[in-house]
């Protein structure tokens, strides 16, 4: 099964091709909220490097948010796009989950990207036994309560948009929510008060 994956939630601009379990092509830019000046431009330059066109994907996986506002829209239209006029099949994934797709170490793991006015998009994973379990729905807080929060827990790492584990071959299909109806599909931009 060939899949496209796009996320544009954080300054992590992540394309990713994969056939299988095969790696394909995999291109991750460190942006300043110009992902949309560049993301159309790493989909051609890897179907070019590999022979492909969009409608040669059976699923395109795209990452939801929590994230910018900006950045959310972009890779979302994006999917949609593809999805609509190819009639490819659709999967959303949480920003926050993109970062644990290649862990391999049992563990719990505290997840947060930023957000704007020091808060962040954060939310509390255990891994264990290949297993994902939340402990922590998926929040938008200042990063002092966060740092609150990690003291509750025991866990193995604080994972963020500079450490994370990323693994686009192997996307565990349990993150994954298939989207029903491209045309309603919204980001989740999970805003809470400022």
């Amino acid at each position: 099964m060939k899949t496209l994956f796009i996320d544009t939630s954080t300054v992590n601009l992540i394309v990713g091709f994969s056939d299988n379990e095969k790696n394909v092509y995999l291109d991750i830019q460190i942006g300043k909220n110009n992902h949309s000046d560049h993301l159309l431009n790493s989909i051609k330059k890897g179907l070019s490097e590999n022979n492909l066109s969009v409608k040669d994907f059976d699923r395109i996986i795209v990452g939801i948010g929590p994230g910018a506002y900006t950045g959310l829209r972009v890779s979302l239209t994006v999917a949609k796009m593809f999805s609509w006029t190819l009639n490819i099949p659709m999967y959303t994934i949480s920003s926050l989950d993109v970062f644990v797709t290649g862990l391999n170490t049992d563990g719990i793991y505290l997840i947060h990207t930023k957000a704007k006015k020091d808060h962040v998009y954060a939310k509390v994973i255990s891994y264990i036994n290949n297993e994902y379990k939340t402990l922590r729905e998926e929040e938008f807080m200042e990063y002092s309560k966060f740092l609150e929060i990690s003291k509750e827990y025991d866990y193995k790492e604080i994972l963020d948009e500079e450490k994370y584990y990323f693994n686009h071959i192997n996307i565990n299909e349990k993150l994954l929510t298939k989207v029903t109806d491209v045309t309603f599909i919204e980001p989740n931009y999970l805003r809470g008060e400022m």
